[in-house]
């Protein structure tokens, strides 16, 4: 199977997705093309908000989600709201509404220039909490450390880097619940069902079984067989903006 992406340079990427509120798209010029040969990946790969996942390899943001995945698991705060949100309910989902509460309560957003004086920083979770405040990145990895701590297998546990209808460049938290993935968006007051939300486009996911970049499914013809119809390809524009 054939996967035609659509890609565009590393700086220009990493332009589009840094937090600012009000980030401009992507032109055609800046976006190139490649093929990537390979079979789609396995189901529990994040194939969300209506996209197609690939494996992404090494992205740009692969060391900073090392460092920040990695930090803060001994953390006795993290443990202590860990333990929390684990005696709420039994339902992981009421669970994941309990960190959200939490959170929202300790953290308010701000952005990385007004908190660390540089337009892209992600703070570990104890950082965040010292602070107080934190952008999305940062709200996000906060409570993906407590979920964990509250018992959530780390492989259910992504970080999405896209783009939001209004705010423009957003990361959301995704977990996934059985065959269901969640937003945890810091935002909003509950999580809310990936399946139903069109406000958020992913680009890049990350995740502890590895990275993925995201595109729309696209049905082109392909060349056609002798006595036989035009069979097709399936193809995948990766998302931009």
């Amino acid at each position: 199977m054939r996967w035609t992406v659509l890609v565009s340079t590393v700086g220009t990427l990493l332009a589009a997705t840094a937090e600012t509120a009000h980030a401009d798209p992507l032109s055609p010029s800046d976006i190139g093309s490649v093929i990537v040969m390979g079979r789609s990946l396995r189901p529990s790969t994040p194939d969300i908000f209506g996209t197609v996942a690939l494996d992404a390899g090494v992205t740009p943001y692969g060391a900073r989600w090392r460092r920040v995945s990695a930090a803060d698991a001994s953390d006795p705060r993290i443990r202590a709201l860990g333990e929390m949100v684990s005696r709420t309910s039994m339902d992981p989902v009421a669970r994941l509404a309990a960190v959200q509460s939490e959170v929202a309560q300790r953290v308010d957003w701000r952005r990385d220039l007004d908190t660390y004086r540089v337009s892209d920083y992600w703070a570990q979770a104890g950082e965040t909490l010292n602070r107080g405040a934190g952008d999305s990145e940062d709200i996000a990895v906060l409570k993906m450390q407590i979920l964990k701590a509250a018992g959530f297998p780390a492989r259910d546990i992504y970080l999405s880097i896209g783009r939001d209808r209004e705010r423009g460049a957003d990361t959301v938290l995704l977990v996934r619940v059985g065959s269901e993935f969640y937003t945890l968006d810091d935002r909003e007051s509950r999580p809310l069902l990936a399946r139903t939300q069109r406000q958020f486009t992913p680009i890049f996911t990350l995740g502890k079984n590895g990275s993925w970049i995201h595109g729309s499914r696209v049905a082109t013809p392909s060349s056609p067989r002798s006595g036989r119809g035009s069979p097709r390809t399936a193809n995948v524009a990766l998302i931009t903006k």
